[in-house]
Order: structure tokens, then sequence, then C-alpha cells
């Protein structure tokens, strides 16, 4: 079932959904409990105690959920799973007193903290007391997902464990159950699961994401993006190295608005806050497999333990992906496979060293690679008419439909395919790879009341593409892209308040410094003159023999260069404190100030060739036209020299929060956002372009709730985001070009965000939770009166684009599904421990335009995505066997779509296709 085409999954807020409860029955655990809980001392014990004394009266309390009648059996069944979940939340309650005893060795931190408290200190990562005492357990819960209440999701984003319904900002959450489910492994796929969140990855390099249809134009490393990546607590400066699987998730937090004030990098419009599991001094290991159509593999492997009990522990991660594209090339032998195929490999090891119970240090080093045809994107049109009807003197098309290339058209073999999203004919098909490595440490210190916290990280990433370039089975080019190596290194310090009272505070100090050594290769072939030329040129040429000679001579063997170094030294300071008014009401406040010094350094030419002076009988006429051809496809040589900016800019953040009771509580944010300039140049003349800094201005008001003994959350949030001088990759007119356009980074003067976010699950009944996502977002250009037009409408002056609606914008978006688990069978069956489980995810997109230029080639119908998934588990997680699949109706969608020139038809970026299979988890 196809739409005419179509976008990619928005998400859902995940981490409140309520998975039905595992493990062994509450009668059997709640002596143990209690006896462990008498371990940990005087006011421990009794505050687990009663924690225990209510779960045990719960045992006996009548359930007056559903009058429905039964089978005692089943009665039975149910009545055990709910008496599970309520013991498991006075369990985690105990585990939430033993950390904050073990983290400070003070009775008095395990008081719950206040309402509303934030920010008070780093999430921690040392190991609690139990793990370094308790001996190894084959149901490690690093690896067994424990099923939570709707009040128990936790979050980190603020720099301390708070629960998420206490969290006044919007933010959306993907559990770790969620992940692992669904095999969410990318970015790409992290958008399929929360609202208002899009990615688009046409290769490394060219890889956005984006917060309500804004975020960063790729293609140019002048700029961060402004949606930032977290992953561990270290800011990615370059969104390439968000190209990777990411393994051993805890859990994705996804924040909106601008941030900057509380942690890390300055970004002005949200953040994608990864966090992973850390060692444990439990020994556990996990594995996950799948095996599906186009020749899927995966495979997820983790262990964790003890290396020396109590004071070193390690984590060890790996992953394979392999899986064959759904990109047909029809010039291509059948043993090369498809095209856009995953081919990924990497890993982690991580080790936390705990020496005392003040001081704890977490030390990861990761590596990952990939070797695939990623730029390989079908052409959508190529019309022979501009929108007025006028006729296109040239195309794509018209250009290939020349005699040169008769013999190629004649051998039966299609010289290129339009107008199929999953046919291409290239017959130079090539690997790009792409490359991610890091290290980094982590150290907390428990210090006279605060948590002292420093980290330092280093990272580089590697991108080298590979691909034909001209759509083809023409000889037109060999290589076509820009390589980039691109290294960061930042050091963080922060320091916490912990003690209770009516304020609690965060400062800190950030330094980060990137260079990206960006250079571009592109090598022409026979072909390329004769494609080249224009038609007054080619009719001169093509006329003689030595003509045609010196037609193909003209860029044959043309290796077409260019390099850029943007560097950037960023110093921070930052601070945010909450004063907590009274048990119900907080007011937070957050500042910050960022020193940048940004320069570049750039250069364009070319190297080989032959030297088209020198042909005997060439008439003057014919060696202009050659060598017009050649400077026209390698537009002009130049140099510049490095120059550059200090500019400084500021964030802050104004937000109250009230707590109407223990289920409700609203919120109001107003925060200020400003992103530094770029240094950059005239990519045709060398001219020095700099870039103007970005400005944004954000209002978010919202309610976030819980109703029916918090078995319903319904959490609305109500925003409106002015943006001056929004930084992104236009397209504009370019005589001096072969295309007649280049593309250069410039500023868009106004841009506004308005809309509705809402994010609701319901435990409807036992063992089905049905969730609810959705949003309305109306993203307009301001000011945009000096707009590039759209190349179909064959104007090289400015289009008003004033009140149009933004690219990659649906106005619409919904996010809906369900999870419903049943214990598999009674009597014999269920003595093996089973349960049946099943879940169904629809995503949905509403008409839109993911053209940057908002030409009709962008345009998207509405349309739906599924995925859904069937199996069995064992009621204590150890192991799970699921039927999957994704975009179960095979919906061919449109995520980006590129420009109509005089040399290339749009190209498509499109979803995945539709693929299924089985996955297997284990944990022990």
């Amino acid at each position: 079932m196809n739409s005419k085409r179509t976008w990619q999954q928005p998400g859902s807020h995940e981490g409140l959904v309520l998975p039905t409860a595992h493990g062994q029955s509450a009668l059997q655990n709640v002596r143990s409990n209690a006896v462990k809980t008498l371990k940990l001392g005087g006011k421990t014990a009794l505050l687990n105690g009663a924690a225990v004394i209510i779960a045990g009266v719960s045992l006996l309390a009548p359930d007056c959920g559903s009058a429905e009648e039964k089978p005692a059996n089943i009665d039975l069944e149910y009545e055990n799973i709910r008496l599970k979940q309520e013991l498991l939340e006075a369990n985690q309650e105990r585990e939430r007193l033993k950390k904050a005893l073990a983290e400070t060795g003070n009775p008095a931190a395990i008081q719950p903290p206040a309402s509303g408290s934030a920010n008070a200190a780093p999430a921690p990562v040392a190991a609690t007391a139990d793990e370094k005492t308790a001996e190894a357990s084959p149901k490690n819960k690093d690896f067994i997902e424990e099923p939570k209440n709707l009040s128990e999701v936790v979050v980190t984003s603020r720099r301390k464990e708070e629960k998420l319904q206490e969290v006044p900002i919007p933010i959306a959450v993907i559990t770790g159950e969620t992940l692992r489910r669904d095999n969410i492994v990318t970015v790409q796929d992290m958008s399929r699961r929360v609202p208002n969140l899009g990615v688009t990855s046409t290769n490394v390099r060219q890889t956005s994401i984006a917060l309500r249809g804004l975020g960063k134009n790729s293609g140019n490393e002048s700029i961060e993006s402004s949606v930032g990546v977290m992953v561990d607590n270290v800011w990615s400066s370059w969104v390439g190295s968000t190209w990777t699987n990411f393994v051993d998730i805890d859990h994705v937090e996804v924040l909106r608005g601008p941030q900057g004030t509380l942690q890390g990098k300055n970004s002005n419009l949200g953040l994608i806050n990864v966090n992973t599991k850390a060692p444990s001094f439990k020994s556990g290991y996990y594995v996950d497999g799948f095996a599906g159509n186009r020749d899927a593999l995966q495979g997820k492997a983790s262990a964790t333990g003890a290396i020396l009990p109590g004071f070193l522990a390690y984590r060890a991660s790996i992953f394979v992906d392999k899986r064959d594209g759904a990109v047909e090339n029809l010039d291509a032998p059948v043993t090369q496979g498809n095209a856009q195929e995953t081919n990924a490999l990497g890993g982690r090891i991580q080790f936390l060293f705990t020496p005392s119970d003040t001081v704890s240090a977490r030390i990861i080093a990761d590596r990952s690679s990939s070797t695939q045809t990623m730029s390989v994107n079908p052409l959508m049109n190529d019309p022979a008419t501009f929108a007025d009807g006028t006729v296109r003197s040239t195309s794509f098309t018209s250009r290939l439909s020349r005699d040169w290339f008769d013999t190629i058209r004649n051998s039966g073999q299609p010289i290129t395919v339009t107008g199929d999203p999953r046919k291409i004919s290239q017959d130079n098909r090539q690997v790009s790879r792409g490359d991610q490595q890091g290290v980094s440490g982590e150290i907390n210190w428990d210090v006279a009341g605060h948590k002292l916290t420093s980290i330092s990280a280093y990272r580089d990433s590697l991108f080298e593409p590979h691909h034909d370039g001209d759509n083809s089975t023409a000889d037109i080019q060999h290589i076509s892209g820009w390589t980039v190596q691109n290294h960061q290194w930042s050091q963080e310090l922060r320091l916490a308040s912990q003690e209770p009272g009516p304020l609690d505070y965060q400062v800190g100090l950030f330094a980060m410094r990137t260079s990206a050594d960006v250079s571009n290769q592109r090598l022409f072939g026979s072909d390329a003159g004769a494609f080249y030329a224009s038609n007054k040129q080619y009719a001169l040429l093509s006329s003689s023999a030595l003509g045609r000679q010196l037609m193909g001579d003209s860029l044959n063997n043309v290796l077409q260069t260019g390099y850029r170094n943007p560097e950037v030294t960023s110093l921070a300071a930052y601070g945010q404190a909450n004063w907590h008014i009274t048990d119900k009401a907080t007011l937070t406040l957050g500042l910050r100030e960022t020193w940048e010094h940004r320069d570049n350094i750039g250069n364009a030419g070319y190297l080989g060739g032959a030297e088209l002076g020198n042909y005997a009988g060439a008439t003057a006429e014919q060696i202009a036209a050659a060598q017009a051809i050649r400077s026209g496809a390698i537009g002009n040589v130049w140099t510049a020299e490095r120059q550059g900016f200090d500019q400084d800019s500021q964030n802050w953040l104004v937000n109250p929060s009230y707590k109407i009771n223990k289920d409700i509580m609203v919120y109001f944010s107003v925060a200020g956002g400003q992103k530094s300039g770029a240094a950059q140049f005239n990519d045709s003349t060398g001219v020095v372009e700099n870039v103007d800094p970005e400005n944004v201005m954000d209002y978010e008001l919202g309610i976030k709730s819980s109703w029916f003994n918090r078995k319903l959350a319904v959490n609305v949030n109500l925003y409106n985001t002015d943006i001056e001088g929004f930084q992104s990759q236009l397209t504009v007119p370019d005589s001096t070009t072969s295309t007649g356009f280049r593309t250069n980074l410039g500023n868009i003067n106004g841009i506004q965000l308005q809309g509705i976010e809402l994010e609701t699950v319901w435990q409807a009944a036992r063992g089905l939770s049905v969730f609810l996502n959705g949003s309305y977002n109306d993203a307009i250009y301001t000011d945009f009166a000096n707009a590039p037009c759209s190349s179909e409408l064959n104007s090289s002056a400015p289009c008003d684009q004033t009140g149009f609606r933004i690219p990659n914008a649906p106005e619409f978006t919904a996010n809906f599904g369900a999870d419903y688990r049943l214990p598999l069978g009674f009597g014999v069956w269920n003595d093996f421990g089973l349960e049946w489980h099943a879940f169904l995810v629809n995503s949905y997109k509403s008409r839109a335009n993911y053209n940057s230029s908002l030409g009709s080639s962008g345009i998207q119908d509405a349309y739906h995505v599924t995925d859904g998934g069937i199996g069995i588990s064992s009621k204590n997680g150890q192991y799970n066997l699921d039927l999957v699949g994704r975009n179960i109706f095979d919906t061919i969608y449109l995520t980006n779509a590129g420009q109509l020139s005089s040399t290339s038809a749009p190209s498509g970026t499109y979803g995945d296709a539709r693929y299924f299979g089985v996955h297997f988890r284990s944990s022990f």
C-alpha cells in the first residue's frame, strides 16, 4: 500500500509506557527484600520497612478495577501481575534510598527530593553500595528492563535524577525497553518515536536533525546544528558524528527550546541527550540478534562486571549491522547487491573506578565504522519546461540525449532512470566510509556539600565519500564529494549544590576546540566534456573528429579540488539556580556567557587534464570552446588566507513552575538563545562572506498531569519561538557556474514556530498500554523577502517567501499505538513462566515540502507508516523472541528533495522500505 510519496516517522513519548510487571511473585520477595533492607542501617531500614509493609498490605487489598467476570485462574494471574508492580514500586524506592546513602554517606540524604527540585547534582556514575558487595546475579537489572509506573520514569537532562512528570520543561523520553523492543539504534530510528523530531541522512555529511522543522541544513562544517546531540555528557560538535549505531543505551531524552545554562555547549532549538548504561559491579550479559529479509543480520552484545570488587568495574559492548539496500541498480551485477545498504560495525569499552565513597571516575572509549553506498539517491523527475511553460534549452535529460551517448543508449541498458524511487542506473557504484571514535573521562567528587564534576573528551570523525556523482551509466564523473576529518577537544567543570534547602544551584565552565579538514575531489571522465558543453559548444565541436577529440579531452582526467579548514575555540561560563519559594512553587533562573573565536581558510583549483592549446589542426574557436567547457565545469581558481573574528553570545532562562497537587504541575518558561556567526567564503570567488549570528526567543507553557491513580498521563505544551538570522544553506543563482547556481551559507531574516504538542499514555487494562502523541506546528517565514527562487521558476531575481511554510515542517504529526502483554497459557504452560506480547505503532505526517527552495519536486502528500511485532518472552524478561516488521505496508515516503538544474535532475531521499524478521534478546 504505497502513498504517492511520503516522509519519515515521528515518534512517541515512549518514556511513559508502562509494561506489565515481570519477575518473581510479590509474596516471595517481601521477606528477602526486608532482610536486605535492614543491612543499610537505622533510618534506611525504617523507610524501607515502611515501603515493604505498604507492599504487603497491598497483597491483601481487593481489586476494584474491573467488574468483568473471568475464570478464577485468570483473575489470579492478573492479580499477581498487579501485586508485582506494586512491590516493584516499593523496591525501586528502596533502591533510591540505598543509592543516596551510598553516594553521600549521610542518612539525611536519603530523604525524598523536594517537589520540583532541579539541577542539584550531576547524574551519579558511581555504583551503589550493594553493587559493590553483591554477588553476581543472573537477573542483572542492568540488562533486564524493569517495568515502570507512569510516575517512575527518571530523566537526567538537568544533571540530576528527576521524575519526568516533575521536570518543568518540554521533554520527551524513549526508555531502554522501547529502544530494545523496537530495535532503535540510530538518530533516524529515534525520530519515529518523538513528535516534531525529524532526521534526514543522505550520507554522513548530509545529516540534518530538526526539531519543530528547524535544525541545520547539512553540508557545511562552519556552523554547528541548532539542535545539539550529547552522548554520555559529551557534546558532538559535528552532526555527522551521529551517523552511527548507538549500543547499550539506557534511555534517550529530547529537550525542546534553547539549551546551555546548565551544561555543555549552547544550542538554540533543542538537544538530544543519549545516556548509555554505566559499568556495574554485578556480572551480567546481554545478547541481541535480528535476522530478516534483504539479507538483514544485526547483532549486539554487552557484558559487565567487577574486575576488582568494590573498586574497578567494566562494561564492553559490540554491534554489527548488515542489510541489503532497497534501491536496485540496473547497471550493476547481481552479486553487488542493491544500493543504500547498511554495513556497520563498532564497539565501546568502559571502566568505572570507585576509589572511595566520595570519588568515582568513568572512562569510555568507542569506535565505529560504516562502509556503504550512501549518496545514491533515485532521480525524481526532469521536466522539459519551466513552471511557466517555457522550454528548457538544456537539461540533464537533453544533455544525455546527444548523439555522443548513442553507443550507451543502443546497448539496451538505460542510461539513467527518473521517476522510480526504488531504481537507479549507475556505472560506477562505489562505497563511502564513515568512522567515529573517541575517548572521555568523567570524574565526580562529593566535597563540602557539593558535587564537583570534570568531563574531558576527545572525538575524531572521518567521512570519505566515494560515489558516481552523475547518476548515469555515462563516464561523466568518477569521484564526487567532500571528505571531512573532524576533530574536537572539550573540557567541562561543574559544581552542584547537594544540601537540602530553599535554593539549589549549579555553575560550570566549558571549553571546546574544533577543527575540520574539508577537501573536495571531483574527477571527470571521458564523457564529461560532451555532457557539460553548452548547446552551441557541442554543435561546434561534435561536427568533426578533431573537435570531438578536443571536447572529450576538455575534462577527461581533470581533478577539481577544494579545501576548507574551519576552526572554533569556544569558552563559556554558565549557571542555573532553583528557588523553592514554597513546597509547590519553584522559580528556575539560568544564564550563560559564551566567547568564541572562529576562523577559516580555503582554496579552489584543479589538477591534470590535457593541454588544450596543443591540438594541430584545431581552430582557435574550437580551442576556446574546449577551454570554456573546462572553466565552466571547474569554476574559478582562488586561494583565501585564513580569516576570522571574535564574538560573544548569551543564553538565559526564566522558568517558574507550580505543583497544583502531587499529580498535576503547570510551568512557563521564556528563554533566549544566541549562536555565533560563521567564517566562510563565496565558493565561486573566494570572497569573504561571513555569516551573522542566529538569535532565538522561545516561550513555552505546559501542564504535566497524571490521572486515575496514575494510569493515565497527559502532557500538553504550547510554544512560540521566534528566530532572527537563522543560519541555513541557501541555493542562489550564479552565472559563473556550470549549473547556474551555487550553494552557500547565509541567514534567513525571520522564522516563527508556534504550536501545541500532546503526549499521552494510558494503562487501559491489565497488560494493555495505549499511547497517542501528536503536534500541530505552524512554522512560517516571517521575513524572507530575499529568498532564492526555486530553479524551476527560471528566475535570477529573489523570491519573497514571507508567510510561506518552511520546508521539512509538516503541519500535523501524530504517533499512536499499543503494547499488549498476557500470560501465555495456564496449568502446565504456566510452569514455563512465558507471556505473549504484541505492539503496533503508527506514525502520521501531513502534507509538506522537503525541497529547501520550496520547489514542486519536494511536495510530499500526507502518509502513514506502521511498525509492529508479536512474540513471546519469559516473565522475568530474560528471554524474548519476536517477529517484527517496519514499514509493514511498504509506504514510499520522501524525506529530502534535491535541486533542479541544467546539469542535474532533482534526486530524492526516501525512507527505508519494508523489512521484517526475527528478533531475539536474552539477558543472563
